[in-house]
């Protein structure tokens, strides 16, 4: 189980605790840390902040810091094009301090090439001149340090970043739109910056394969209060059991299976921070709601699914929808999602 300290903290405080003590007191409870990754946190014994791997220290550590002053929170006020190539764009970007022309072919901005001052700026995590990263177009995880060049014409000399150069995932196609509330000028590090616990659960221990299980460990370890979440939604409408059934077929292999019905959605990409989590736990990010399943899963350790109310619908002939859980039949096949 892959677990990010950030997420650890929505339901304990571990002001006071270090990374490292933190693997340790869950390793000698039963949940064995395999290894650390530093995701723009501080290395351990002041390494420096490019470190990739070391087996110096008492868990096998792997990842970078992000340094305070060279890799920030900024904003992109306008996407231009380059005078001399089709497939790069010029960014008017603010770092906080001053103005920046920052040069990308990042893909997923390219639709805003030449359409003027951005209504809304885009916040995201800018590299300046001197940074240490990782190389986006390397194979493996190849650190870099940022220096000036002139490219088809225009000087380069920092960047907008992407999840593989900041070691947060494999993902480098685009670069990393943050949340609006991103504030600009902030280190990113105070923002964002993590680390990943590695823990290999046990099947003696499976009650704590989900977030607020591990937390809850840690909370009786240290003698901390557990922030227990208080989950609370609007119910209102038509009753789902006039919409939707339930057949469970064996109830002794499925003894409790729960439909909830909501209305209205939208299906869109994830807040960023949501979509960071997931990558950091070692899920892919799909839309708002697979990603809402799969998080609660992880959070508190509640396997979800996402069925399309009007498909079923659709499919049952307009008729109530009903959903039936059973076993395979004998010889019976079906295709996974990845094939």
């Amino acid at each position: 189980m892959k677990l990010p300290i950030s997420w650890l903290k929505d339901y304990i405080d571990l002001d006071g605790l270090s990374i490292e003590e933190i693997a340790r007191k869950l390793t000698l409870a039963g949940l064995e840390v395999d290894e650390i990754k530093y995701v723009g946190l501080p290395m351990p014994n002041g390494a420096a902040p490019g470190m990739h791997s070391s087996e110096r220290h008492e868990f096998k550590t792997s990842g970078m810091s992000w340094e305070r002053d060279k890799i920030v929170v900024a904003e992109i006020r306008e996407v231009r094009p380059h005078p001399n190539a089709d497939r790069l764009t010029l960014l008017d970007l603010y770092d906080g301090q001053q103005s920046q022309t920052v040069l990308t072919g990042a893909p997923n901005i390219f639709h805003l090439k030449g359409a003027g001052k951005l209504p809304k700026p885009l916040k995201v995590a800018y590299a300046k001149e001197g940074a240490t990263i990782y190389d986006g177009h390397a194979d493996e995880l190849v650190l870099t340090t940022l220096k000036r060049a002139k490219i088809r014409g225009v000087d380069s000399y920092s960047m907008v970043a992407s999840e593989k150069e900041l070691g947060i995932s494999e993902e480098h196609t685009g670069i990393i739109i943050l949340d609006e509330d991103a504030p600009v000028g902030m280190p990113l590090v105070d923002y964002m910056g993590d680390a990943v616990l590695d823990i290999n659960i046990v099947p003696n221990m499976a009650r704590n394969a989900n977030v607020i299980g591990v937390a809850r460990e840690l909370a009786a370890l240290t003698g901390r209060q557990l922030k227990k979440p208080t989950i609370k939604y609007k119910t209102e409408g038509q009753p789902v059991e006039e919409l939707v059934s339930i057949e469970i077929t064996e109830p002794e292999l499925n003894p409790r299976f729960v439909l909830g019905l909501i209305r209205n959605v939208e299906i869109k990409p994830s807040p960023y921070q949501i979509q960071r989590r997931l990558r950091l736990a070692g899920i892919r990010p799909i839309n708002n709601i697979v990603d809402a399943t799969n998080y609660a899963m992880v959070d508190i350790g509640e396997p979800l699914h996402a069925f399309d109310y009007d498909m079923l619908k659709e499919r049952a002939g307009k008729k109530n929808v009903k959903i039936i859980t059973r076993t395979a039949k004998e010889g019976e096949k079906l295709t996974t999602l990845d094939g």
